[in-house]
């Protein structure tokens, strides 16, 4: 009997150690993680993800890209139909690469009415 119960308490052992190395590799892994992040922090000098004042988009901030990317798909399907041609379909992808930012702050910031 003692030799089973002693085998038993090995094996318990090894199933616990086994769940302690794993606890260890997760916890090394998420230090990596948060070290990786605070780094990338430090070097852009802002949280990634942080869009608004809240850490997160508000739905009047989704609306208005959702606005603006239905708008400038329909430029860039247009323009390709009546053209027939991706360079100007890259044209247009450059000119609103510099036009949107600025119409978006023309005409659908509501923090200035």
């Amino acid at each position: 009997m003692s030799k089973e119960r002693a085998l038993r308490r090995a094996e318990r052992q090894a199933v616990t150690a086994q769940r302690l190395e794993l606890h260890q590799q997760r916890q090394a892994a998420e230090a990596a993680r948060r070290r990786r992040r605070a780094r990338w922090q430090a070097l852009t000098g802002r949280r990634r993800g942080n869009q608004s004042p809240g850490g997160r988009l508000t739905a009047r901030r989704k609306e208005r890209r959702a606005v603006i990317a239905s708008a400038l798909l329909v430029v860039v399907v247009l323009t390709y139909l009546m053209t027939r041609s991706f360079a100007m379909v890259v044209g247009v992808l450059l000119v609103a690469a510099i036009a949107v930012p600025a119409l978006a702050a023309a005409f659908l910031d509501r923090s200035r009415r």
